[in-house]
């Protein structure tokens, strides 16, 4: 007697052992997609094509980890923080140029204000939002006991911040 496997779209001739020991193995895989299917165990895997795996379906390359997702949380909990501290017309510069998504030139235009001038504002907020939310991950660190950077360069953020 001859045996047979389908190996793709062709029949392959084999000895009966072979045959055997295929057998056991298309009946052990069969076995357990049945007890899958009625136990509504689903797998990624059936969703597998020539051109992408089935898993890929449900992740998304471009999200964060959560460890990504925390940082990102905490430094906008800080960063909102920070803005309610600074005075109404560095709040509403802030929000013309970054909200609003205007130019400084289009702000200049509107405010009757030289252009140099918003430029230097625009950048000495922008400076003491950095000071600021330094400060506070500087100040969250002290009570975690973490110390970042050297002696000089605390000294350096306190006396920014006391200047401010």
């Amino acid at each position: 007697m001859d045996y047979y496997i389908m190996m793709g779209k062709e029949k392959v001739m084999v000895t009966e052992s072979v045959y055997k020991t295929w057998c056991r193995g298309e009946r052990k895989e069969r076995y357990f997609r049945e007890g899958d299917v009625g136990n509504g165990v689903f797998s990624y895997d059936a969703l597998d094509t020539e051109d992408f795996n089935g898993c890929d379906l449900f992740s998304d390359p471009e999200q964060l980890s959560t460890e990504g997702m925390a940082e990102r949380n905490l430094m906008l909990e800080r960063l909102k923080e920070v803005l309610t501290d600074l005075p109404e017309d560095e709040k509403e510069l802030i929000f013309n140029l970054y909200v609003q998504e205007e130019s400084l030139r289009q702000v200049s235009r509107q405010k009757h204000v030289p252009l140099s001038t918003l430029q230097y504002r625009h950048k000495k907020i922008l400076k003491k939002l950095k000071i600021n939310i330094e400060h506070k991950f500087d100040s969250t660190d002290k009570s975690c006991n973490v110390t970042k950077g050297t002696e000089k360069q605390k000294e350096k953020r306190d006396s920014e911040w006391d200047r401010q």
